[in-house]
């Protein structure tokens, strides 16, 4: 699955308790053209939420279009976590795997604790 609407369907087709969508900013920066429109999508089905920038850097320093994601988030009623997912060229095996070139960050605590500094602001409005 590539979409959020492609994997609302999967989980409507299986009507299974533990089914359900998982969306990771990230990827959505690639595959759908609008994060508000694919977290609209999953709707009900919606169970978790990871995101990082379009860049994988810390929430807040890239592209992203946070509001859209906050509003949408808001919108369908979500009230799960929303998760930050990092990463650092210092753990070589993961870092080639997922093409990690740089560091975002100046460590993981600085990147863990920027993120979520973020992230309650963007939610707190």
């Amino acid at each position: 699955m590539n979409t959020a609407e492609d994997a609302r369907r999967m989980a409507e087709e299986l009507q299974h308790p533990a089914a359900g969508v998982g969306l990771d900013s990230f990827h959505m920066s690639i595959e759908e053209t609008d994060p508000g429109a694919a977290v609209r999508a999953a709707g009900e089905w919606l169970v978790h939420v990871q995101v990082s920038e379009n860049h994988r850097g810390i929430p807040g320093t890239g592209q992203t279009p946070w509001q859209s994601l906050r509003d949408a988030l808001q919108e369908v009623g979500y009230s799960g976590v929303v998760s930050i997912e990092s990463f650092t060229p210092d753990v070589k095996e993961l870092a080639g795997a997922v093409c990690i070139w740089k560091q975002r960050a100046p460590d993981q605590d600085t990147f863990a604790r920027e993120g979520l500094r973020f992230l309650q602001q963007l939610f707190k409005s």
